[in-house]
């Protein structure tokens, strides 16, 4: 198999996150997974590690959980304590290096993420890329037709890319797949 081009200025590695939440309020609603993969420079996703994280308490709401589909006896089960899973993160971006972290609508995850790991700043660098933002832009810019939107599963569809929603380490790499594919639209 011959190696797959080089993507368009992309000179280092990016990690892509998603979670997976009790609901939407950081300050309420526990993390429940991470799911975390490495698009590298030749658009290949590698490395995926999912993480799950335990808590004393589930305050969650029902909406969200019917969302992520996650039984909270047995994800309790195999979880992690929070400081464990943090470590486990801050290692999974040290084998790569201090490159950036990558998301859709990353704001939402960022918020999810801050508490669990206060030193984000210093284990990522400080620029993000999010495929909702990039999508926007290039729906603005022409390069994507209006109709696609920017929602994941219309970007994933738009793509012909195989997605099954709401798990986080599926929707970390299609994110990241979805962000090699926004990179090639700009090539075309």
């Amino acid at each position: 198999m011959s190696a797959l081009p080089r993507l368009a200025a992309l000179h280092q590695p990016i990690i892509f996150v998603d979670t997976e939440t009790g609901g939407r309020d950081p300050a309420r609603h526990p993390l429940l997974t991470v799911g975390l993969v490495t698009l590298t420079p030749q658009g290949e996703v590698t490395r995926p590690l999912h993480l799950r994280v335990r808590h004393e308490q589930y305050d969650v709401e029902a909406d969200a959980m019917a969302v992520n589909g996650i039984d909270l006896t047995a994800h309790h089960s195999g979880a992690q304590p929070p400081e464990q899973v943090a470590e486990a993160i801050r290692t999974y971006a040290r084998e790569v290096g201090r490159v950036m972290l990558g998301g859709h609508n990353l704001h939402f995850d960022l918020g999810f993420l801050r508490p669990l790991l206060p030193d984000l700043n210093s284990v990522f660098r400080r620029g993000r890329v999010d495929t909702k933002l990039t999508a926007q832009f290039l729906i603005h810019a022409g390069l994507l037709p209006r109709q696609v939107g920017t929602p994941l599963d219309q970007l994933a569809a738009h793509f012909g890319l195989t997605y099954r929603a709401h798990d986080a380490l599926e929707d970390a790499a299609v994110t990241a797949r979805v962000y090699a594919e926004l990179l090639r639209v700009t090539l075309r």
